[in-house]
Parts: structure tokens; sequence; C-alpha cells
């Protein structure tokens, strides 16, 4: 039994006729008593009485029709539904981000055309660091990510913290949005706020607040380093567990942060960020997924971001 003995009985049933729905099918009458007389035999029982000039359904074909009706239209369903799935017009995408992302134009334009573009795409965005993004995408929990990594080493050879692992570069692929730099971001009021650089023994009396699982703002480990370096060591006054904790604190005076300086951040008003003078810690903006994945509709939202990022 073929798919096209159910279509042919399906006609057959509805029109009464063979020969009308030979022409509803564009193929020949005789086309159609064959493949009819084929699936009564392969099914034991006879599905059409033939009368002189039009077909009737048996009580076998008469319960037969209605449950191949709702086959066919769910299997019209699925097979439309396969098809805009496989065009990147409809699916899930589930997408993680960081609270830097959510300052860059780029990100926000790239969520409102992939939902004006494709809207049967079910779309999901979740909050987590780059370094928990990162293994959400090897386990298959994340499509994508932007994200934001720091140098693999930054102020000599050290061991490797938590937030720099996840760098390896055979675990994603990336689409580099913007680079940038480190910077101090300081309160609208802070005495620093008008300065338009400033080195790092500049803030050796200063009060830090620190994220230590975050590559694209360092602390511990790197912050240490980087100090110890300029000639101090940095008062940690508080820590917290994202930068967007560690910007609010920052713009209320509870201290300074460390931060990324680039052009196309925006920051709150209530914070000037001052890029450094005399640190080398560059830091890049990414798109991340998968090495080697491909789904449509993943591969709409790369090309979304990368022709936003011309």
């Amino acid at each position: 039994m073929e798919l096209r003995h159910l279509r042919y009985f399906i006609a057959a049933a509805e029109e009464e006729h063979f020969g009308r729905a030979a022409e509803r099918l564009h193929v020949t009458r005789p086309a159609v008593s064959q493949l009819v007389s084929d699936l009564e035999e392969e099914l034991g029982t006879a599905l059409f009485e033939r009368l002189a000039h039009r077909v009737k359904l048996t009580a076998a074909g008469r319960a037969l029709l209605p449950k191949l009706q709702v086959m066919m239209a769910d299997l019209s369903q699925s097979l439309a539904m396969a098809k805009r799935i496989g065009s990147g017009k409809t699916g899930a995408l589930s997408i993680g981000y960081g609270s830097l992302s959510l300052l860059h134009p780029l990100f926000r334009a790239a969520i409102r055309q992939l939902n004006d573009n494709l809207p049967d795409v079910t779309l999901s965005l979740i909050e987590m660091p780059t370094s928990e993004q990162v293994r959400a995408i090897a386990d298959g929990r994340l499509h994508a990510g932007f994200m934001h990594f720091g140098p693999r080493s930054a102020a000599g050879p050290r061991k490797k913290s938590a937030a720099e692992l996840p760098q390896d570069e055979t675990v994603l692929e990336r689409f580099r949005i913007q680079s940038g730099g480190l910077a101090v971001a300081v309160a609208s009021d802070h005495p620093l706020a008008r300065r338009r650089s400033v080195s790092l023994a500049e803030l050796a009396k200063e009060r830090f607040v620190v994220v230590p699982g975050s590559s694209a703002s360092p602390g511990y480990g790197t912050l240490f380093a980087l100090c110890q370096k300029a000639g101090f060591e940095p008062q940690i006054v508080q820590e917290v567990s994202t930068i967007a904790s560690q910007l609010n604190l920052v713009s209320v005076g509870m201290g300074i942060g460390l931060t990324v300086a680039g052009k196309n951040f925006n920051y709150p008003s209530s914070l000037v960020v001052i890029p450094f003078t005399d640190v080398n810690y560059p830091t890049t903006f990414v798109l991340g997924w998968l090495k080697g994945r491909t789904e449509p509709v993943l591969d709409k939202l790369v090309a979304i971001v990368k022709e936003l990022a011309k």
C-alpha cells in the first residue's frame, strides 16, 4: 500500500465518481479504478459499490473515509511545518546574553529584527555569564549567545580562571561584533568623571566593586595582577555576581569598577566610563554558537547579526 492508494480512495469517495476523481487528481480514470481495486484487494473487502453512473461507499468505505481525511490533513500540516522549519521561518531559538549585551545597540536591534522577521519563531532569551553560556551551548541548552571575552592571558602567566577556560576555539564558532578595551566605570559625580583617560596607578586609593567570574570585568586574579604591576593592591569593597549589579553599585558611589570601553556601548547617564592609558587588556563582543551546528533558524540569527554589524 502506498500513499497514492489512499489519496485516490479519498478523491473517489468525495466525488462519488471515478471520472471526476481522475480529473481532480490529473490522472486517467483507469488509474483511479485500478488503484482503488488494488486497495480493496489488499484490505480484503469492497470499499465501493459500482453503480451505473457513479460509485457509492460501502459500510467499510464509510468507516475508513473520515479517518483517512483526518490523517491526510495531519500529514499535510506536518509537511508544511517541516518546510517552514527547514526554511527558518518557524522553530525555537534559545539565546544567552550578559549584562553588557544589553548596553550594546546591536543586541537590541538583532532581537527586534528577529521578532519582526520571524514572528512564528519561539524566542527564549536567557541571561547568564559568558562562562556559563559556553557550557550551555556545548550541552545543547542554548543555540547561541552574545558573549564578552577578555584576553587568554593578562598581566603575565598565571593559572586560568573559570572565565577564561571556555574560550577554547574548538568549542565555539564566533562572529566578532566589536573589539574593546578595559576601562574604569565611576559615578557621574566622581572626581575622575571629567577625565578622558586615566592610569591604573591613579586608582590606588579607590575602592573596587568586582565581578569575580567575569572575563569582561576582571576581578581577583587579573585585578590583583594588574594593580600590583601598577604598584598597589586593590581595596575590594564589594563583590557581586553580575556586571549589572556592579554598575548599579558604582552609580550610587559604592566604589569604582572595571568594565569594557567601546564606542558602541551605551552606559547609563549616572556612570562615566574612562579608558586606561596603561592597561593592555583587549576584549571582544561576539555572537557564539556550537562549532559545526547548523539549523535554519540559527542561520537566520547569524545572518541578521552579520548584516547589522556592517
